[in-house]
């Protein structure tokens, strides 16, 4: 049974290739763009000079093939398709206006215009798809073909002009093959981002639970032992609404309790087995200076403020940047020198840890596989922070944090 959806396709592939297409040449540089174009005239020139040269016929035919011989490879430049479809008009009829040359080469047509069919050829092959090159080919050999002395000559053209179609289109599929591949390669850059950045935020989530739960947990259990800490029997009627009121806040508290402990869940993974330790403030950033003095590293520690006036949400959030701004000075710039400034305000927290440059490569976003940058992001604009990271002019890193605590509304990270 005939596939008419093929036949479909086959049909329209012949409109385009033989009427209604109008190819382009491949994107390149613009430096390229140029030199190709520069080749394709420097190619019509030369194929013309060959036509003039060769042939011995009056002026004006002389003239013309000239013109036919040009003319395909400048409308090449800009459209493959119509610099054949030219082509093919001077294969029919140059063969008239030159009698006697077929006896000088063999062929019925120019040497010039030889040239350019072989030019146009592989243009055609390097910018359409197989069906539009399989159109073409046969379109060119129908119009050659009644000039051919016999099946040699015939086997020969369908020789030249396929090597001519084949050669354009291999460097087609290779450089399609090459975008494919940069494509898939950004593609994956990009789902690797995002799911360092799904599992950031995620890892922010499970940290800030144990600071959640512990806000709630404390106000069931004040809500709970209310009623006994502020009970009198004189007034226990008349405060029975206030009991009762009590006790909806602290069954609203437990239910929180309960909802938190299932959100965790859902955010735990597997590789993620549950802490039961305390998470970190601001006062173990003394910790982590130690650890990387102790490691060989010159670090600096400047504390300024109370530390412990800060609420347990951004404490932990800074410490985190704190950690991973350490583990990237020692990753990327080793045997430079850090210094931390930790600043507790009254109305802000304000970090600055910088480093010098180091004997190691430049640190980069994409330098490792931890993406330490995204989650510091992710931190800061939890927080409704003002984060900069950068290079600075002397080839070392700087990471500044300023978190305000008296905003009320914070975007959504």
């Amino acid at each position: 049974m005939i596939d008419r959806q093929r036949l479909r396709v086959w049909w329209a592939a012949l409109l385009y290739t033989a009427f209604t297409g109008t190819d382009a040449p491949p994107k390149r540089s613009a430096g390229l763009r140029w030199l190709r174009r520069l080749t394709i005239i420097g190619w019509a020139f030369w194929s013309g000079f060959v036509t003039f040269s060769t042939v011995s016929v009056s002026p004006p035919a002389k003239t013309f093939n000239v013109i036919v011989t040009v003319l395909p490879c400048l409308l090449a430049v800009r459209s493959p398709l119509w610099g054949w479809r030219t082509l093919i008009v001077g294969i029919v009829t140059t063969p008239s206006t030159l009698p006697g040359i077929s006896g000088s080469w063999g062929w019925h047509w120019a040497p010039g215009l030889a040239l350019t069919a072989a030019l146009v050829f592989y243009l055609v092959g390097e910018s359409n798809d197989q069906a539009e090159l399989t159109w073409a080919g046969l379109i060119s050999f129908a119009a050659a073909a009644p000039f051919v002395r016999d099946w040699r000559d015939a086997a020969l053209l369908v020789m030249l002009g396929g090597i001519a179609f084949f050669l354009g289109n291999t460097v087609r599929q290779r450089r399609l093959a090459e975008e494919e591949r940069a494509a898939q390669q950004e593609r994956r850059l990009a789902e690797e981002t995002r799911a360092a950045l799904l599992e950031e935020r995620a890892g922010i989530a499970r940290e800030l639970h144990d600071v959640v739960a512990h806000h709630m947990s404390v106000l069931a259990l004040r809500a709970d032992s209310a009623r006994f800490r502020f009970a009198d029997k004189d007034k226990a009627d008349l405060e029975a609404e206030i009991w009762r009121e009590f006790a909806d806040l602290a069954g609203t508290a437990r239910e929180g309790l309960t909802e938190l402990r299932r959100l965790l869940g859902v955010l735990r993974s597997e590789d993620h087995a549950l802490l039961v330790a305390p998470q970190p403030g601001l006062a173990r950033v003394v910790e982590l200076v130690d650890g990387v003095k102790a490691a060989g590293t010159s670090c600096g520690l400047t504390l300024r403020g109370d530390l412990d006036a800060v609420p347990v949400g951004v404490a932990l959030s800074v410490f985190r940047i704190v950690q991973e701004a350490l583990s990237n000075a020692i990753q990327h710039a080793p045997g430079a020198s850090i210094s931390v400034e930790l600043t507790a305000g009254p109305g802000s927290v304000g970090l600055l840890i910088e480093n010098g440059p180091g004997e190691g490569p430049k640190r980069t976003e994409q330098a490792g596989s931890g993406h330490g940058l995204v989650g510091m992001r992710e931190r800061a604009a939890m927080l409704a922070a003002d984060l900069e990271l950068g290079e600075r002019p002397d080839g070392g890193f700087l990471v500044a944090l300023t978190v305000p605590l008296d905003r009320e509304e914070h975007p959504n990270p």
